[in-house]
């Protein structure tokens, strides 16, 4: 027995009561319906038609098999329809997964105007570990830095600056880091499962990574940063996360000739081809938003450096 496909057989059989006009409807030989429906029959174990010179008749089994799939096959119809139009409506839920370390200030933009621009889209965004992928379900997932991943389709998204920076009563009183190797005699405040904010700093030139150090680690960079705000050490983080901070002096940039070059964003997802329409509409979207020009500028004030605040103090 072939299932559904057996059930609309013997429906359209039932409903042209002939043979010939089945197989003419379903674009089948009648050879090939008159075989499927003896198989059918051989089935269930019973007659189901009954041949007369001028039609088909159904036995009573017959009408039980076609009254009772009658649900199925409108069951199935009405999923084939509804599992058609995920591939192309913009509509439902869209899960992204988020690496802790990427700049909520450009993700938030990125989510809410792709929100405002389809309204009917349901949104969950989640913190998830790196290397994590595998075992958490995802529409699409952004992540900083090189990602191998030969199951996925990666994106390279958008480049976020980074600072490196701290409250000025910290630097006060435990001195300005003139090079990143002085990094390893301060409190670092460190990011759990950040690609350059975590145990290992990276910097531009000889300096190479830095293994640092302290106290207080978390893995929400907002905590961190409010760690670094009451003076509790020094902060890697996204640039645009803290940019009113150092505009107002709250926070000051230390070491900046020695910042890294601008983190790569990703975007990763399953093979295009196997996309539902919401996804496929936020990847080009997305790609869209970002290769266009800035509307402004990006900060109000100038950052003053560490050794300038520490001078004033």
């Amino acid at each position: 027995m072939n299932g559904l496909a057996d059930l609309r057989m013997f429906s359209e059989i039932a409903r042209s009561q002939s043979m010939a006009s089945a197989a003419n409807r379903l674009g089948m030989a009648p050879a090939t319906i008159s075989g499927r429906l003896k198989a059918l029959e051989d089935h269930y174990g019973v007659a189901l038609v009954r041949r007369t010179t001028r039609s088909l008749l159904l036995t009573e089994e017959g009408k039980l098999l076609l009254e009772r799939s009658k649900p199925v096959l409108s069951g199935f119809a009405d999923l084939e329809r509804d599992m058609g139009g995920r591939r192309t409506a913009v509509s439902g839920g869209l899960v992204l997964s988020c690496a802790a370390d990427i700049s909520r200030v450009q993700l938030l933009s990125l989510v809410r105007a792709f929100a405002r621009a389809h309204p009917h889209m349901q949104f969950s965004l989640r913190l998830d570990p790196p290397g994590s992928l595998h075992e958490i379900p995802f529409d699409a997932a952004l992540r900083v830095g090189p990602v191998r991943d030969s199951n996925l389709t990666i994106r390279k998204l958008f480049s976020m600056e980074t600072v490196t920076c701290a409250a000025p009563a910290y630097l006060a009183e435990h001195g300005v880091p003139v090079c990143p190797a002085d990094l390893c005699r301060h409190e670092c405040l460190r990011l759990d499962g950040s690609a350059f904010a975590g145990n290992d700093w990276a910097f531009q030139g000889d300096a190479g990574p830095v293994a640092v150090g302290g106290r207080f680690r978390a893995s929400d960079p907002a905590t961190l940063k409010n760690f670094a705000v009451q003076g509790l050490g020094i902060l890697r983080t996204a640039l645009a996360d803290v940019e009113a901070e150092l505009a107002a002096g709250v926070l000051v940039p230390v070491l900046g000739n020695f910042e890294p070059e601008p983190q790569t964003v990703c975007l990763l997802s399953d093979s295009r081809r196997r996309l539902p329409a919401r996804t496929s509409e936020f990847i080009d979207f997305a790609q869209a938003l970002v290769r266009a020009p800035s509307a402004g500028g990006r900060g109000a004030a100038p950052v003053r450096s560490a050794n300038d605040i520490c001078k004033i103090m």
